[in-house]
């Protein structure tokens, strides 16, 4: 190893992935040990002295900082503003995550869906009979800059189910209420899996309905934690997890939650884009989230429907809740 510069090493080590660099940093000390110093310079300005201080890292560190640089575009450094301490290797792992590897389903909660074979869970479907509150998740966290997400919708439906579908939708809206049988949007994050036994996981999962807060990554400010697209009906749905003090029209409290099948009347909202898929078996809903801006923008099919969101903030993943239904249902998540 004496013939191999620092350079050297950091140049062959940027071909590994974030996880092998964080393994050969803990093989021995001239990869892991922190040779950067943290070293303190002074500068005068006026009259007054600045002291400056650099940043330690590893030599596999330092590698992540240098790939992470040279592969990602002016807008997806700004999508990953680096939280104090986090490693080099986390952000250079999330921005692979985020912008070049597919997106996955990484968790699923409830019982009837199943990942189809051979999808890398970048597809999921009902496993038979009726189903009701599923939600399938893409744990991976955006919080900052712009991102954009496919979900390609595939029903199967014989006659009687599509007919039954109809009638049901005109009856219930007629009525006042608007089933919510497939939506796809972003939610909070979630830091516990949700399907782990160790967690008293739920039979049952519907982010627009179901007060999800214990498993949030960190409390946070807005009063939006779910918005989905009612991918049927084409209204959209919004909910606070965790009862405040304040008024808050959003948040699920007890005494105003109707069965999970329908949207509640302050929950839902119509929006300037708003079109349905009702009798369609397959159809695909874009979407991209700006949290710059604090827009969800919706798309149909690749054309643009318009923005159905404003004034988010804070950190969200996309996510699909399957509410009820017969019909065979499957659900791939793509850019």
């Amino acid at each position: 190893m004496e013939n191999f510069t620092d350079d050297t090493i950091v140049a062959v080590a940027s071909f590994l992935s974030p996880r092998d660099m964080s393994s050969l940093a803990l093989t021995c000390k001239q990869f892991g040990a922190k040779n950067g110093t943290k070293r303190s310079s002074v500068r005068e300005e006026g009259t007054r002295e600045v002291r400056q201080k650099t940043e330690a890292l590893s030599l596999m560190e330092v590698a992540a900082r240098t790939v992470f640089h040279a592969s990602a575009t002016k807008d997806e450094k700004k999508a990953l503003p680096r939280r104090a301490d986090e490693s080099w290797f986390t952000i250079y792992q999330e921005y692979l995550k985020l912008f070049r590897l597919p997106l996955q389903f990484d968790k699923m909660a409830g019982e009837c869906f199943d990942y189809v074979e051979g999808s890398n869970k970048t597809k999921v479907c009902t496993n038979g009979g009726y189903t009701s509150d599923n939600t399938a998740i893409c744990s991976n966290i955006m919080r900052a800059g712009k991102h954009s997400v496919s979900f390609q919708f595939q029903l199967t439906m014989d006659e009687e189910q599509r007919w039954n579908e109809a009638v049901l939708h005109t009856t219930r809206a007629a009525a006042g209420f608007h089933r919510k049988d497939l939506a796809c949007g972003i939610m909070r994050p979630t830091t516990k899996d949700i399907t782990s036994e160790k967690y008293e996981p739920l039979d049952t999962c519907d982010p627009t309905e179901e007060d999800l807060s214990r498993f949030s990554l960190k409390q946070y400010e807005g009063d939006v934690d779910c918005c989905m697209l009612n991918a049927k009906v084409g209204k959209g749905l919004r909910a606070r997890w965790e009862d405040t003090e304040v008024d808050d029209r959003y948040a699920l409290k007890p005494s105003n939650r109707n069965d999970s099948f329908h949207a509640r009347e302050d929950q839902q909202f119509d929006w300037e884009g708003m079109e349905g898929s009702l009798g369609e078996e397959s159809f695909k809903i874009g979407m991209v989230l700006d949290l710059d801006e604090g827009t969800l923008d919706v798309y149909k099919n690749d054309r643009r429907l318009g923005t159905m969101m404003t004034g988010l903030s804070g950190e969200y993943c996309w996510a699909f809740t399957r509410a009820e239904g017969d019909e065979h249902l499957s659900v791939t998540i793509g850019r």
